[in-house]
């Protein structure tokens, strides 16, 4: 399912030419922002009037990560802060929400089936992702829609920062000539596993490097909790619609074999089997949002606790189901059977202060998670993370000596050539591989040839024909040396509507890079509170 949801969204927001930068949620990178990793402990981390610890702005935060991952949408990685900074500049500025219209058409052009034609992909997405979620579907909506305010006010902000940008007729010339040309390249590629380092700990050494690196090995706050899960005692009974049966039939038409297209009419065949799961669905739905409301009016997260006595008789007289979940790493919640994973990823956030969760539909019926301890997150002793230490200064050091190694290697090469020996004699010389990919564009590198932290088609330009590139690393592990042979211009037959396309969208490219600087001029980057 969600692969199918990705690729409805590229139908619709595909870039004519891989290279371009254009996208629907204008994410900003803003140097030196912390990520969710720099929240540390359980109290208050206030920016631009936000406490960045508080439960619901980091649940926003996860909601806004899992919509775009969901919807096939970019956004970059920079944690909760940015997003917090993003919505700042937003008020700041007096960008209002969308309409609803607005945000029904941002919806739907999200979540459009691959043919463009279907008219029930926002519903189909909407029900996969309460499932996931484990929430219910008016939830779901309501957490969807916030989450298309914020991206759509993110967007709107920093279009009104940047404004909409300009190509100059060179750039674009420029552009379209890298773009069309085509690459025919040699490449040698060194075999890291072959590479063989004697390693000796130097245990002084290993010390001296996990002080210098100990926030590395910093250890992550910890909770212990209790899962208590409510089943329904009451049956459901209310009719069942068609559009019920329907919907439920696309949930379930794994589990049933629908073919596809015929999902309609199989799924109503099959309806007293499929009545019987809509009737369990909605059962746990009420029972879930009525579980809530009595949470809320009988033990509220401001005045009850969770180890209270009223609680605990209140729990014993639903009858319900309660799992001790022993402590784990808030950054690495446990798989336990019929507990929402959710739950358990939210429990991570649990305080003293906010000491349960909200009510998650289960397999079972509504559950919720409360605290039993928290331990906050801790620098290790030497002793605590030895074995941790030990191993990666090895590995540091075998990776020194590779990059040596690959280096001298390189030298050799370049010597080699220059010397009037050929390329591939050389690479031989040096029991390197030699292979020869089909000619290609620096924006299209061959997966094999992609570098780790290197661009590998802006090195083969660098480089020109018959030069040598550094080494690069791929994703292997191997390190390449490519020497560029040909360069091919082929014939320009953009037509005009793509023509105008193509330069719209290095427009927009453009007011994005302007964008970046303004955004970080106008929102100041969080201080740690003291």
């Amino acid at each position: 399912m969600i692969t199918w949801l990705q690729n409805a969204t590229g139908k619709h927001h595909r870039m004519i030419f891989g290279f371009l930068l254009v996208v629907i949620v204008v994410s900003f990178v803003f140097y030196g922002f912390a990520g969710r990793g720099a929240l540390r402990g359980s109290g208050s981390y206030m920016y631009q009037g936000v406490d960045l610890n508080d439960p619901a702005v980091r649940s926003r935060f996860r909601d806004a990560t899992f919509f775009a991952q969901m919807t096939g949408q970019r956004m970059d990685n920079n944690g909760l802060v940015q997003r917090v900074a993003e919505l700042s500049l937003a008020d700041s500025l007096g960008i209002p929400a969308p309409s609803d219209v607005e945000i029904r058409r941002i919806a739907r052009e999200m979540t459009t089936a691959p043919d463009g034609k279907s008219a029930d992909g926002l519903n189909k997405f909407l029900e996969f992702a309460a499932k996931q979620l484990n929430v219910s579907d008016l939830e779901t909506r309501a957490r969807f829609e916030t989450y298309i305010k914020d991206t759509w006010r993110i967007q709107k902000a920093v279009s009104t920062l940047a404004g909409s940008g300009h190509a100059t007729a060179s750039q674009i010339k420029r552009i379209l000539e890298r773009e069309r040309a085509k690459w025919t390249v040699d490449v040698a590629t060194f075999a890291s596993a072959g590479f063989k380092a004697d390693v000796k700990v130097d245990e002084a050494k290993v010390k001296e490097a996990f002080t210098a690196n100990i926030e590395n090995y910093r250890l992550p706050a910890q909770v212990a909790v209790t899962a208590v899960t409510i089943t329904p005692s009451v049956a459901d009974t209310a009719p069942v619609s068609d559009d019920e049966i329907i919907n439920m039939g696309y949930n379930q038409a794994e589990k049933f074999k629908f073919e596809t297209g015929k999902v309609k009419e199989q799924a109503l065949a099959k309806r007293a089997e499929l009545e019987k799961l809509v009737r369990a669905d909605r059962a746990i739905t009420n029972l879930a949002g009525q579980i809530s409301d009595e949470l809320a009016e009988k033990f509220a997260i401001d005045t009850a606790k969770a180890d209270s006595k009223e609680l605990a008789a209140w729990i014993k007289a639903k009858n319900a189901k309660v799992t001790v979940i022993p402590s784990f790493e808030i950054t690495n919640p446990p798989s336990v059977a019929k507990v929402p994973a959710e739950a358990l990823r939210v429990a991570g956030d649990l305080t003293e202060k906010e000491w349960r969760t909200e009510v998650y539909r289960s397999e079972e019926g509504a559950t919720f998670v409360l605290l039993n301890k928290r331990t906050a997150d801790r620098l290790p002793t030497y002793d605590e993370a030895k074995t941790k230490a030990v191993e990666n200064w090895k590995k540091s050091q075998f990776n020194r000596l590779l990059a040596e190694e690959v280096a001298k290697v390189g030298k050799a090469i370049q010597a080699d050539v220059a010397a009037g020996k050929t390329f591939t004699d050389s690479a031989k010389a040096h029991k390197l591989a030699l292979t020869s990919p089909a000619a290609f564009s620096i924006y299209s590198v061959p997966e094999g040839l992609n570098g780790v932290n290197e661009n590998t088609g802006l090195l083969i330009e660098a480089a020109g024909v018959g030069k040598l590139t550094s080494a690069i690393r791929i994703a292997n592990g191997d390190y390449v040396f490519i020497r560029p042979a040909k360069k091919d211009l082929t014939e320009d037959k953009t037509g005009a509507e793509e023509s105008r396309l193509f330069v719209q969208r290095v427009s927009q490219r453009n007011a994005y890079f302007t964008g970046i600087g303004l955004v970080q001029d106008v929102v100041p980057a969080p201080v740690q509170a003291k």
